[in-house]
């Protein structure tokens, strides 16, 4: 079994819905001052990750600003945030391709090996999602579950690229 676009699929399905959660989060909630861990920060916080364990290598990675310890206070912008979750597809498309798998990596503690990085790294994507999505629904806005959302093409899915289905199944209906 190749699960190298399983892992494609998972990343890019997490990643939509963290980036409904920051298209739709209302202006007050984005740097709301009674939260201990900023909406915007969390948001941040994830693709931040997600672009260092991307790589298929553990060096040379462009680094992304700290801000909450480099500019405390100045949050980044719904625009730069999703500016950095584009950057992550990217990476989805570029890295995972080309990673070994079985490889040991010295990143995030004792993981086995490349392909349990990934598995943690979705994860590190979907339970804060989940957190923002609670945020949101003291507000009127829609949110999806993105599942499958994204196939791939048989003949290209051990190079990489990918065709992605815009609407869900149910959507389609």
């Amino acid at each position: 079994m190749n699960l190298k676009p399983i892992l494609q699929s998972q990343y890019l399905s997490a990643l939509a819905m963290l980036k409904q959660a920051v298209f739709n989060c209302p202006p007050e909630t984005w740097d709301d001052a009674q939260d201990k861990a900023k909406f915007w920060f969390v948001a941040y916080h994830r693709p931040r990750y997600a672009h260092q364990y991307l790589k298929a290598k553990d060096q040379d990675y462009p680094r992304w600003e700290q801000r909450r310890h480099s500019k405390p206070g100045v949050p980044f912008s719904k625009k730069q945030i999703l500016e950095r979750l584009a950057a992550v597809e990217q990476d989805v498309a570029e890295q995972i391709p080309i990673m070994n798998l079985n490889e040991k990596t010295g990143a995030a503690g004792n993981l086995a090996n490349r392909l349990e990085l990934q598995i943690y790294n979705i994860r590190h994507i979907q339970q804060p999602t989940g957190e923002l999505y609670q945020r949101l629904s003291l507000y009127p806005v829609k949110l999806g579950w993105a599942s499958q959302r994204y196939h791939f093409a048989r003949s290209r899915a051990q190079s990489g690229p990918w065709r992605r289905d815009t609407a869900s199944p149910k959507e389609k209906e």
